[in-house]
């Protein structure tokens, strides 16, 4: 209830929930879900998941963690038996500080670690970012590029109609790795309903903190962004004071119109403003593991892409073959079979992409200093790590893990083991779950 209308994430639970037991429960679930084994593409499908889920966390999640490793016979482990491990089936009835017990809770702890990350993996996939990326990064590449201009010194340079802003870099960002992608969707709390905005990214690294606002207001004259298609959560200025700049422009102006200063120590002035937004702002909420050092302009804009629907050209395509080798009855059944009736000509959807825009300064903090991705992806990491694996980690006494009460939650489908021990089995909503048992449930809001 909590992850259906409580904002809970499925993956913030402490095992899997299925309605009942066993391979057969684990694979109506599972087919619900999106995944009939029965279908040997599904199938094909889930292992891939599941494998790379495996790498991921001996890739990913192990490394600094000397001397724990993820059971080998995971590897071998049939899905529908790994859904009913995380949900606890088959949990000893011994006393709970028995060995049995200590080594199936820690086994279901490996297997709620290992769904969690094919749960992430299968959403981390985009199908026009899989199918098509290269055609739309091409398109929204292209603006960026035909505002680009080398010098004949080698110098670069930002083009607009009215003005020019020097460049010192302008990169491109490399297509997102599927690992990257699932650290990142497993960093939200929403998960899987997170968009992913930066398949797609460019950064503009000017002189100045002043050289960015220029640079932006450069691709807003060109059209090169749009500004009725930018989001406007995902707009973030952590480089330069706007209000304080705008004061400072003024009170410059009132000095050049009053004869104080000349046109170039005016331009000087306005040009050499630095101030940042108030330090002591909360300008991580957006990216809780971006150093505080990290300085930029960025913003998701989206774009509209269109372009020929490759399955409506090889449809018509293939009617003027049949057309010509065919007639009568067998031409009519053929073109029948081949109707483009329902299939647009061309495919078209807005696509998100992200601009960053830096100075020089700033720029070599994230790169060299304490805002390096290194550090960055050193605390995604380890965020993840705690997430996916936290009863692993508290098994195994690298945390401090989950509370007692949550401990307790996890043991909801062990029977009755004392004379003292009521099974709440009737309500049907436990299926006998003993009175400390929902105690704990309750205390731990594992039961609203």
């Amino acid at each position: 209830m909590h992850t259906i209308i409580g904002g809970r994430s499925a993956i913030d639970l402490s095992h899997l929930r299925m309605a009942g037991a066993g391979v057969d429960e684990a694979y109506g679930f599972l087919a619900r879900y999106g995944y009939d084994l029965h279908e040997p593409a599904h199938a094909r499908d889930v292992e891939e998941i599941r494998v790379e889920a495996l790498g991921f966390i001996r890739g990913v999640l192990l490394p600094g963690l000397d001397g724990l490793e993820l059971p080998a016979f995971f590897d071998t482990m049939p899905i529908l038996h790994l859904l009913c491990l995380a949900a606890g089936d088959g949990r000893p009835t011994a006393v709970a500080n028995s060995r049995e017990a200590r080594e199936f809770e820690l086994k279901m702890a490996w297997a709620c670690a290992i769904l969690r990350v094919m749960h992430t993996t299968a959403h981390a996939g985009n199908y026009f970012q899989t199918n098509y990326y290269r055609e739309i990064r091409a398109r929204i590449l292209d603006r960026f590029i035909a505002q680009v201009r080398t010098q004949p010194n080698g110098s670069q340079i930002l083009h607009a109609k009215s003005f020019e802003v020097p460049l010192v870099r302008f990169e491109v960002k490399e297509a997102k790795p599927l690992r990257s992608m699932v650290i990142k969707l497993l960093q939200k709390q929403e998960n899987v309903a997170y968009d992913m905005f930066d398949h797609i990214g460019v950064r503009i690294i000017v002189q100045t903190p002043v050289d960015a606002l220029f640079a932006v207001r450069a691709l807003r004259e060109e059209h090169t962004i749009m500004y009725p298609n930018i989001k406007p959560t995902r707009s973030r200025n952590t480089l330069l004071d706007l209000e304080a700049y705008d004061a400072h422009v003024r009170e410059c102006l009132l000095r050049y119109t009053s004869g104080h200063c000349d046109e170039l120590e005016c331009v000087r002035a306005i040009h050499d403003f630095v101030q940042k937004p108030d330090e002591n702002a909360d300008q991580t909420d957006w990216n809780p593991y971006s150093s505080d050092k990290y300085r930029s302009i960025q913003f998701t804009c989206r774009q509209m892409i269109r372009f020929e629907n490759p399955l409506f050209a090889r449809l018509t395509q293939a009617q003027v073959v049949a057309r010509e080798h065919l007639q009568g009855a067998a031409l009519q059944e053929m073109l029948e079979v081949l109707s483009t009736l329902g299939v647009a000509p061309q495919i078209e959807f807005f696509f998100p992409y992200e601009v960053q825009v830096m100075d020089i300064a700033s720029y070599q903090a994230a790169t060299e200093g304490r805002a390096s991705y290194a550090d960055y992806r050193g605390r995604q990491v380890a965020s993840v790590r705690q997430r996916v694996m936290p009863r692993v980690l508290h098994l195994v006494g690298r945390t401090e893990g989950p509370s007692t009460n949550r401990h307790a939650a996890t043991g909801t489908r062990a029977g009755p083991t004392g004379p003292n021990k009521r099974p709440y089995a009737a309500t049907g909503l436990l299926p006998m779950t003993t009175l400390e048992e929902m105690q704990a449930l309750i205390a731990s809001r594992e039961l609203s």
